[in-house]
């Protein structure tokens, strides 16, 4: 069960966190684990620039880790 289906206020940021390894997504959902986070926002301000099979991984990674991913377009 991911945690938003708890009905449990999850907190993360707004795009990458500061303070993980890279400005990769991945990167970002490790370090939002890390920080025992709940969500993650992925920002696609300037376009979606991601391919289905990066998005694959991504969404992969994000379950893996029980990060919940939302987009901001």
């Amino acid at each position: 069960m991911n945690s938003n289906e708890t009905g449990e206020l999850l907190f993360g940021t707004g795009g990458v966190p500061l303070s993980a390894e890279s400005r990769s997504t991945e990167a970002g959902i490790e370090r939002i684990a890390e920080l025992g986070l709940g969500c993650m926002e992925v920002e696609f301000v300037q376009g979606v620039k991601m391919s289905p099979q990066v998005a694959a991984c991504v969404g992969e990674l994000a379950a893996r880790k029980n990060v919940v991913l939302t987009a901001h377009g």
